[in-house]
């Protein structure tokens, strides 16, 4: 555990490199479902944030975004390939979620923003975010890098629903708890080739089935 990032954001100092970029996304995904927007991947792995976005019947475009550079940088640059906005709320509060899939992974993606202490601060073993994927239907899985045992832990988030009644603030420490403390017999292999080729393993949140 400890009280520092382990890679500083150059505009918010307290939360890891990732946060800002993350929130913004969630801020895009969640004012562009109408539109068919999903972010589909967020790749850390390599210290350089890569993002997929894709819209129905269209080829998946990869961006290499600044995390710091803000909104109106990251809109304009998804909002290139294919039709993009914000969602309508102000710069502080995020929009409640509904029950469409792709609002709740957008809400998912500010709520791993908004809480990156998780990663550096709420557990004693080292712990890395590594990419966040979703289906755009039914899951998103955010990869935990286990830095201490040399493995990646998959955690599967079911998005029905996701954030839309409160009762899912603080998932961000829910997913790294998951990946750290879950028991041997509730993992699942999983590709290692998504993960650097380190062993890679899956399982479900607490009280569903690993998958």
């Amino acid at each position: 555990m400890s009280r520092r990032p382990v890679r500083p954001s150059r505009t918010l100092p307290a939360a890891e490199w990732w946060a800002p970029l993350l929130v913004d996304l969630g801020a895009v995904q969640r004012g562009s479902v109408r539109a068919g927007l999903c972010v589909r991947c967020v790749d850390l792995a390599s210290g350089r944030a890569q993002v997929t976005v894709q819209w129905p019947g269209t080829p998946a475009t990869t961006l290499l975004p600044d995390p710091d550079a803000g909104r109106g940088a990251l809109l304009q640059s998804i909002a290139a390939p294919g039709p993009a906005r914000l969602a309508a709320a102000d710069d502080d509060e995020p929009t409640d979620s509904t029950s469409v899939p792709l609002a709740g992974h957008g809400w998912l993606l500010d709520e791993l923003g908004r809480r990156s202490d998780a990663w550096y601060a709420y557990l004693a073993e080292p712990v890395e975010l590594l990419r966040v994927q979703t289906d755009g239907h039914r899951t998103t899985n955010v990869a935990v890098g286990r830095t201490s045992r040399g493995d990646v832990v998959e955690v599967r988030v079911p998005l029905a629903g996701l954030g839309a009644d409160g009762m899912d603030a603080g998932l961000a420490y829910t997913i790294v708890e998951r990946a750290v403390t879950v028991a041997a017999h509730d993992l699942r292999p999983a590709d290692p080739a998504m993960q650097g080729g380190r062993p890679t393993f899956s399982t479900g949140l607490p009280g569903e089935e690993p998958g």
